[in-house]
């Protein structure tokens, strides 16, 4: 794993243990903003896609079937297990797309509403640093 991937999970995951898994009343931009600044920091280019992974946890695996139909209907690739403590279900839900602010506040609208609906939470969503690209070839000089 790259140091930069390493990076980026000890900063969700330190905000997330600071904030609470499924943490306080706060502004619902707050967790995306930070999560966006971490990516940023390790250097990830955000203009870029990025294969973004949402989190997703429901209380029956019948649930969690059910939201991930919902989330493969909108174009995402689902996967529903167990969670690790066992006491749950979860729906990790990935889709490549820039990681945009104002999208993700959209998404975030719709997975809390639909985890919710099945009485469950929605907790956030986390990515991979993905580099700059570097051109390989340098552009032609048509003047030349």
């Amino acid at each position: 794993m790259s140091l930069a991937f390493l990076l980026v999970l000890g900063l969700v995951g330190l905000g997330l243990m600071l904030n609470g898994r499924r943490g306080a009343a706060r502004d619902a931009a707050e967790p995306d903003a930070a999560t966006l600044t971490a990516l940023a920091r390790a250097g990830s280019d955000l203009r870029q896609p990025h294969d973004l992974e949402f989190f997703l946890y429901l209380p029956t695996a019948a649930a969690a079937e059910g939201v991930a139909t919902s989330l493969r209907a909108d174009g995402f690739v689902t996967q529903v297990s167990l969670d690790e403590k066992g006491s749950e279900w979860l729906c990790l839900a990935t889709r490549q797309m820039r990681p945009d602010a104002s999208e993700l506040g959209l998404l975030r609208t719709r997975l809390s509403a639909l985890a919710s609906a099945a009485g469950g939470e929605y907790d956030g969503w986390g990515a991979t640093v993905v580099e700059p690209r570097v051109d390989a070839t340098p552009p032609t000089d048509p003047g030349r």
